[in-house]
């Protein structure tokens, strides 16, 4: 799995999702979005995966 920063687009999609804040980012998997893909911090995603599984890009 993938943890990345949103910025332009991304931010404006995790928005829409109702995803805000400076610390958002969207995680995937082999290209795939995790879960609802967009989480607004880690505790968040915490919630959904193992964290051990993440790699930054």
């Amino acid at each position: 799995m993938t943890a990345v920063r949103l910025t332009g687009a991304h931010r404006v999609w995790a928005e829409f999702a109702g995803v805000r804040g400076t610390s958002a980012f969207l995680v995937t998997r082999n290209g795939a979005p995790v879960g609802r893909g967009y989480y607004r911090s880690v505790d968040d995603l915490a919630e959904i995966v193992d964290l051990a599984d993440l790699r930054a890009e």
